[in-house]
């Protein structure tokens, strides 16, 4: 059986404010060092997640499978294998005080499945990463 990988970050705001975030200002607090261009724009745009270059030249780090505003965002994710996408389900859960995100990754066919063990560690690092940029930036910037 392939491992999952499974990374929680609890953030002091409603779900819409976390979700809004995540996906309408991805930009603003994804790290540079976990993109594909480090000086280019991220976006939602047209049912991908495209990191765009200064260049112009754009590169697809998502597929949106799954948008459920403000509860749920399924991706087919391509960094570390972009041959073989992985499955990449965000959800998020309002509760005392906050929303309690989780980001589930694993295999999302028998090819990513084959490069799932030499993948996951990297992955592991770039949620991690994420997950900590995410919340530092909700903690700097308060719902209005």
């Amino acid at each position: 059986m392939t491992e999952l990988l499974r990374r929680e970050i609890a953030l002091v705001c409603a779900p819409e404010h976390a979700f809004r975030v995540f996906t309408d200002n991805v930009d603003l607090w994804w790290p540079r060092g976990h993109r594909r261009f480090r000086d280019g724009a991220l976006r939602f745009d047209g049912g991908r997640l495209i990191d765009r270059g200064p260049d112009g030249t754009e590169w697809t780090m998502a597929e949106v499978l799954d948008h459920v505003p403000p509860t749920r965002l399924h991706l087919a994710w391509f960094p570390g294998s972009p041959n073989a996408p992985t499955d990449v389900e965000v959800g998020f859960v309002g509760g005392l005080g906050g929303t309690q995100v989780t980001i589930i990754h694993r295999p999302l066919s028998p090819a990513s499945a084959e490069v799932w063990p030499a993948r996951v560690g990297t992955f592991w690092t770039g949620w991690e990463a994420v997950g900590d940029a995410l919340a530092r930036w909700i903690e700097q910037h308060k719902e209005e």
